[in-house]
């Protein structure tokens, strides 16, 4: 089975179970080194954030569930977390769920003279995202965006 395969089939089997208990599976990482164990990285999270015991039941329960269905084979480490205080963004609705919440957002080019904007997510709207900065809002394409992740004031 190919990696990408072998990633499709994971997901098929991980999200449903994940799902029932009310938790988004953000990203899957699977690497498999011509010698040594594989490693599976589940990156899980929840409205209003996923506690320490929630991640422990889930690595738990998934590393069950791949055991009876032996998609990865005999030898491999998993890893459970979530995507940190600092998480990407994968999904346009990434841009709704985390609206007036501290972004730092990089541009493909320089728009309005920089690459990287910071400041209170406002939302996606026709395709633009609003960005507060201090008194000013700008609206950068969507398409004009190379990363988008969460920020936080130090």
């Amino acid at each position: 089975m190919s990696k990408e395969e072998t990633l499709i089939r994971l997901e098929e089997l991980i999200r449903p179970y994940l799902m029932a208990q009310g938790v988004e599976l953000v990203e899957v990482q699977f690497t498999q080194p011509r010698r040594g164990r594989a490693t599976l990285r589940l990156f899980v999270d929840r409205e209003g954030g996923i506690t320490l015991e929630e991640i422990t039941r889930v690595s738990r329960v998934v590393g069950e569930l791949l055991d009876v269905h032996d998609v990865i084979g005999p030898s491999y480490n998993l890893e459970v977390s979530s995507p940190g205080l600092t998480r990407k963004f994968k999904e346009t609705r990434d841009y709704e769920r985390y609206a007036g919440r501290l972004v730092r957002l990089t541009t493909k080019g320089p728009w309005q003279g920089k690459h990287v904007h910071r400041g209170i997510l406002q939302g996606l709207e026709n395709g633009e995202v609003s960005l507060g900065t201090g008194e000013d809002t700008i609206r950068i394409p969507l398409t004009e965006i190379a990363k988008a992740r969460l920020d936080f004031d130090v």
